[in-house]
């Protein structure tokens, strides 16, 4: 009789979970971004997507958000600030994505704070300290990082305090708005500048660098985009060999890029994330195991590290949303985080201050690859 009435219960049993359906797995949170996955951005953009991924991949293995999984969704745009624009639009149409993460510099930050503001989703991390992408018409955009006046002062302050007063500028027309702020601070404090700019031409730059070097500047300022750097690391090696010891920039999204071209030049500059080596710091230790962990190397990086926090950000913004998050909720959300330790690095946001951080510090490096500060 037992065995009969078993077989029945594992029989209904059968039955049962013929005729039902199974439970839906719970959907995504998404996160959409566009990068230059292409092109001469690519190696730029791979450290900010490896950075990204590595807290998508943390929250997704602490249960994601509220019980949902989250999903980072990428588009590449070549580097074409109209690309990007139509990308957001497929992101947040057709991916169904909550929040924008994530621009590369001023041209394209500027075209997505407009196109985020259309589709009435928060940008989150413009990668930019344009004063274009703070004000009142941009409410919706949300920075981790200072303005371009505020780094471009403290990098000046660093120069006058190694005795340098005469430098040579070499620019593109990649960020127009970071190269005023960097030379409006440069006479501000008495520097001598000779302005040299250029375009993505091998020969251009090659002429550029030469005419830098005529003025005999201390220091050679650099204000290039991530193309630019491309260009210049195809140059012979000769053709950089007349280029000051001394080598300066603001923190850009080719940082990374500069401090490897330019190894037998001691390199100042600006970053608005903490030093990679200060161990101290939970959030760098973070990053390192969730690196390690997830994705590899290229996380641990200055453009790592800031998509890093940026994604912090907004997953922090979309647990307090709940779980109906919209753009208007993720907006409350975020002017909602007050003061957010990330664990050693303190961002600010309120109904009136939407540049979460007036961060910056000051690196050197010297000739032999030594971090000084």
């Amino acid at each position: 009789m037992l065995v009969r009435r078993t077989l029945s219960v594992v029989a209904s049993l059968v039955l049962w979970s013929t005729c039902t359906p199974a439970l839906a797995a719970p959907e995504a949170v998404v996160i959409g971004q566009s990068l230059p996955l292409t092109g001469a951005g690519f190696p730029v953009a791979n450290r900010v997507l490896a950075g990204a991924k590595a807290q998508v991949e943390r929250v997704n293995t602490s249960g994601g958000i509220s019980g949902r999984p989250l999903e980072l969704v990428t588009l590449d745009d070549g580097g074409d600030p109209q690309r990007l624009a139509t990308n957001l639009r497929t992101l947040v149409r057709q991916h169904g994505a909550v929040l924008i993460a994530n621009c590369l510099g001023e041209r394209a930050c500027q075209e997505a704070a407009q196109a985020t503001r259309e589709l009435r989703v928060p940008l989150v991390g413009p990668m930019s300290g344009a004063l274009q992408l703070r004000g009142v018409d941009v409410q919706h955009v949300f920075s981790t990082r200072p303005d371009d006046t505020r780094e471009a002062d403290a990098l000046v302050r660093q120069l006058l305090s190694i005795g340098i007063h005469k430098v040579a500028v070499l620019s593109d027309d990649s960020e127009p708005a970071r190269t005023d702020a960097l030379v409006a601070a440069l006479q501000r404090a008495g520097q001598q500048v000779t302005r040299t700019t250029t375009d993505l031409r091998g020969q251009s730059l090659a002429v550029a660098l030469q005419a830098s070097a005529q003025s005999a500047p201390q220091a050679l300022v650099i204000s290039l985009g991530y193309a630019a750097l491309d260009a210049l690391d195809r140059l012979p090696p000769a053709a950089r060999a007349g280029v000051p010891l001394t080598i300066a920039t603001l923190s850009s999204a080719g940082l990374t890029q500069l401090t490897r071209l330019f190894r037998d030049r001691v390199i100042g500059y600006t970053s608005v994330v903490p030093p990679l080596d200060v161990t101290r710091l939970a959030l760098v230790r973070a990053l390192q195991r969730d690196a390690d962990a997830f994705i590899g190397p290229e996380a641990v990086t200055f453009e790592g590290l800031e998509a890093y926090i940026n994604l912090r950000v907004c997953t922090e913004a979309l647990r307090r949303a709940g779980p109906r998050a919209d753009g208007q909720r993720l907006n409350e959300a975020l002017e909602s985080l007050g003061a957010l330790d990330l664990g050693g690095f303190r961002l600010v946001f309120g109904r009136d201050r939407h540049h979460g951080s007036d961060y910056v510090e000051i690196g050197m490096r010297a000739r032999d690859g030594r971090t000084l500060r």
